[in-house]
């Protein structure tokens, strides 16, 4: 679950974040839309702890403080960043691999085939990541997310680069979350027919 209560976030001089109040229940999918610049990426970095809001009332994801508790709620959620991370000299299974021994996942090479088994990419497995398509890094970021099981998930315009196999292989996962009771987030450009709530983001503020 995800409670924010006037929060604030600024740039040097740049109001970025302008007292956002937003409460996203588990099990329930949220579209965030607005343009280029509205804020949408800093929340997300905000709420993922990468970037610390200067101020708020209530900054909370399953109870825990973003500020306070950052490393617990870091292995509490996944976040697919616009432009995923990866290592282009490593497989798609060596860059999962090292992901889920950084998250200390039993089993990493078998876990690793079984989640890219999930997005689409168990035959291109063995192949170097920097080979891969832009879609195939998306399935691949998106793997990342999932992998340790959160409770959260952030995504940052997931559909990039993916053609209607790869958007109809990640609708279902997120619907499948969704029924497991994960919260998720989704910054987009577009509506999506599965989401239950469509909110817009405008000069740093929900309207």
């Amino acid at each position: 679950m995800i409670k924010l209560n006037a929060l604030f976030k600024s740039f040097g001089s740049k109001k970025v974040l302008r007292g956002i109040n937003l409460e996203v229940e588990s099990g329930e999918i949220v579209t965030l839309v607005g343009n280029n610049g509205s804020g949408k990426t800093t929340l997300l970095r905000t709420l993922t702890t990468l970037d610390s809001p200067d101020k708020y009332n209530i900054a909370e994801i399953d109870g825990f403080d973003v500020r306070d508790d950052s490393a617990e709620i870091r292995s509490r959620i996944g976040y697919l960043p616009h432009d995923p991370p990866f290592y282009p000299d490593l497989t798609g299974v060596e860059n999962l691999r090292f992901w889920l021994e950084l998250n200390s996942i039993d089993n990493a090479e078998e876990e690793a085939r079984n989640i890219l088994a999930q997005v689409g990419l168990i035959s291109f497995c063995d192949e170097l990541a920097g080979n891969y398509s832009r879609g195939m890094i998306q399935r691949l970021g998106f793997s990342m997310a999932i992998s340790h099981s959160p409770t959260t998930l952030f995504l940052d315009e997931p559909f990039t680069g993916l053609d209607s196999d790869g958007i109809k292989i990640i609708e279902d996962l997120l619907i499948k979350y969704k029924e497991e009771g994960c919260s998720i987030v989704i910054v987009s450009h577009d509506k999506h027919s599965y989401s239950d709530r469509t909110l817009k983001l405008e000069r740093g503020d929900i309207v």
